[in-house]
């Protein structure tokens, strides 16, 4: 199975979150093959010189290769795939241009989406969405 994290997912994944626990089977499964996007790094460039974020973009981007993440750089296909249908990206995935371009990423690959939402209650929760 190939994966994409979010941007939050990942900040979270590499911190030790334990939101990120209820999914670590599946992203740990020796099938699994866990990527981060290009554009998360962006993402986190921008949360870093707006302020937003303290932390060292090259150590998070060593941290995710030591963890085995690979990334997925961002092409054409992707951007593209913005072009569909309004709700193609479905409900609860937050409307920042980022996480758009992200979620737009895994259905042009297809992988499956690892995201966070909420749960009926309002918890915090990670979101696993697979594309067709």
């Amino acid at each position: 199975m190939r994966v994409l994290l979010d941007t939050n997912i990942l900040l979270r994944a590499l911190a030790g979150d334990p939101l990120v626990e209820n999914i670590s089977d599946v992203l740990l499964a020796e099938d699994t093959e866990v990527y981060v996007s290009a554009v998360s790094w962006w993402d986190i460039a921008a949360r870093i010189a707006s302020g937003n974020l303290e932390a060292d973009l090259d150590e998070l981007r060593e941290a995710a290769a030591q963890s085995g993440f690979l990334e997925l750089p961002l092409h054409g296909r992707h951007v593209r795939a913005l072009a569909g249908p309004a709700d193609s990206f479905g409900a609860g995935l937050k409307t920042s241009s980022f996480a758009l371009m992200i979620a737009a990423q895994a259905e042009a690959e297809p992988m499956h989406l690892v995201s966070s939402g909420t749960t009926p209650s309002g918890r915090a929760a990670v979101v696993l969405r697979e594309w067709r």
